[in-house]
């Protein structure tokens, strides 16, 4: 099947991106003149209308995971952030046919040089589907990186969507960026979920449909739980063996981390010296474990199509509604990557490109 393409797709676009590693406001350019790239065989171009900040994309503007994304060939320059896709197919490459110029779409884009910070992006058509109506473009901007990431981890752990009714589930962070739908979603499924936030953030979790909400400032979660199924650490791995504590032996039980020393030995120390030190770490903590017959993993940002098709369901089925903080214009990408480092975010921020 050829590729076919909108006439009013320009040649050249605005994109937000950085030349060399560093913080926001130095490494930020905003060019008009970013040249449009062309989708290839099972790819789609996508007229960007939204995308949002996710901590990752602050990490990696300063340089993280450098190592493992110059070894994939995803660490050039002048490199385009940004992962969350919302906006209208503009092209369609050679083998798609489940998708067509002008469709409505959402998901989230694999780590490439040419990212989600611009009017258009490259994504692969089974790493996207149609956006629900009842989701604005800035609403489902705000949902799919962030899940995603989060549903790997608890996928490792054992959660899956046909057994979640009943399951007690424990999530670190519930009202920042990746646990406000992540909360939701295992709602959505019915799963019972207790989490943990700041004084500003209670209200928010419970309005999500928490079941029990621990304010971190006041109260220690190790002392309030007990017989979860699922720990999900979203935030500080430090709080590991606290999250292990509260989890029932027996199988069907486990832990998953975004949050774990992979990148960070393999920057620090190489691919080799530093790859094979984590994995002989988790090796050892995944043994440990299983002596509990529990499941334990961690987990980076994984694409899952049925997983966004659930998540597409859910919010058009009113189980799952977007929390937006901020909201930027691409010009102001580099004040909205300030913001998130901040840490004091309670839901997405979100970039308008339209």
């Amino acid at each position: 099947m050829s590729s076919s393409i909108a006439p009013t797709t320009p040649s050249h676009m605005r994109a937000a991106r950085i030349a060399r590693f560093g913080a926001a406001r130095e490494v930020f350019e905003v060019a008009d003149n970013a040249p449009t790239p062309t989708p290839g065989k099972g790819e789609v171009l996508v007229r960007q209308r939204a995308s949002s900040v996710n901590p990752i994309d602050c990490r990696r503007r300063g340089g993280y995971g450098r190592k493992l994304m110059k070894l994939g060939g995803l660490a050039g320059f002048p490199l385009v952030l940004g992962n969350d896709v919302s906006g209208d197919v503009a092209a369609v490459g050679p083998g798609v046919s489940a998708l067509g110029v002008g469709d409505a779409v959402f998901g989230a884009q694999r780590p490439s040089p040419q990212g989600a910070y611009a009017e258009y992006c490259v994504v692969k058509a089974d790493d996207l589907v149609a956006k629900p109506e009842e989701l604005s473009y800035r609403e489902a901007a705000a949902l799919p990186y962030a899940f995603l990431s989060a549903w790997a981890a608890l996928k490792a752990a054992g959660f899956r969507p046909e057994s979640a009714p009943g399951k007690r589930v424990f999530l670190q962070g519930g009202s920042g960026g990746t646990g406000v739908v992540t909360l939701q979603v295992c709602k959505g499924l019915g799963a019972y979920v207790a989490t943990t936030a700041g004084p500003a953030g209670i209200d928010l979790c419970r309005d999500l449909g928490a079941d029990a909400v621990i304010n971190y400032h006041t109260q220690d979660f190790a002392q309030e739980l007990r017989d979860i199924d699922f720990a999900i650490c979203l935030a500080d791995q430090a709080e590991e063996r606290k999250m292990l504590s509260i989890l029932r032996r027996g199988p069907g039980a486990g832990y998953g981390t975004i949050v774990h020393p992979l990148m960070p030995l393999v920057d620090e120390k190489g691919l080799l010296v530093g790859g094979v030190q984590a994995a002989a770490t988790l090796l050892g903590r995944r043994l440990r474990q299983a002596l509990r017959r529990r499941g334990y993993g961690w987990t980076l940002f994984r694409p899952d199509r049925a997983a966004l098709e659930l998540l597409a369901r859910l919010a058009a089925g009113g189980k799952v509604r977007a929390v937006i903080d901020q909201t930027y214009p691409l010009t102001d990408i580099a004040a909205a990557h300030e913001y998130v480092e901040r840490g004091r975010s309670k839901g997405k921020v979100v970039v308008d490109i339209a």
